[in-house]
């Protein structure tokens, strides 16, 4: 059983809340500070020692921002994704590596509505006219059941690509969306799969774009 907080503990908890909801990460000390109005650090350390005591964060050493949010009533909460590979949105260049290194928070909603989930990181800009650019992050739920129109992630041999999907006559043909004509469609038979569905795109942390993309 968590322990309730108390009004200004709420205040922070809501704050870290909403700038993840709007920036799709957690902020720093000194983001949070500015945004509290308060005038030391110290004090906002303080106010996370005591949520994390109560359960409603835990803090992950060694990490720029470090703070994960934890669903204690059943309502709102992030859960941790992680990055699990680059995707190539120009050609089928780049191989799905495995790296646990870097994780994303997602509001918990989304993982319990969608299943399984994996963030990976698009490279090129293939599908620029989906809205997805080089650098960008990619949901992707992990499931075969597509149909025309959707966007998936798709794996060739141990290459993995994102493109629109497309069956016609038995042969599916993955799109580019890009006005660019170097970029073309790729035909394929039998030696593939639908790895998953794009669910929504998060433009990376150096772009102005904030906002989750839907598809």
């Amino acid at each position: 059983m968590y322990t309730p907080l108390t009004y200004k503990q709420k205040r922070v908890l809501e704050n870290i809340r909403l700038y993840i909801g709007a920036k799709g990460q957690p902020p720093t000390l000194e983001e949070l500070r500015r945004n509290l109005g308060l005038k030391s650090t110290r004090t906002v350390v303080q106010y996370l020692e005591s949520l994390e005591q109560k359960g409603y964060l835990v803090r992950r050493r060694n990490a720029w921002r470090n703070i994960e949010l934890r669903n204690v009533d059943g309502g709102w909460g992030t859960v941790s994704v992680p990055v699990v590979a680059n995707v190539g949105c120009d050609d089928l260049s780049l191989f799905a590596e495995q790296q646990y290194d870097e994780f994303l928070e997602v509001d918990k909603k989304i993982v319990e509505e969608s299943g399984d989930i994996v963030a990976v990181r698009a490279v090129g800009e293939s599908m620029l006219d989906a809205g997805i650019r080089d650098g960008d992050y990619i949901l992707v739920q992990f499931t075969d059941q597509v149909q025309n129109g959707d966007k998936v992630a798709a794996m060739v041999g141990d290459m993995v690509t994102v493109k629109r999907y497309e069956k016609k006559n038995g042969v599916v043909i993955l799109y580019p969306e890009s006005k660019d004509p170097k970029y073309k469609p790729i035909v394929l038979h039998e030696d593939f799969k639908v790895a998953g569905k794009v669910l929504c795109i998060i433009p990376a942390p150096e772009r102005e774009l904030t906002e989750v993309v839907p598809l």
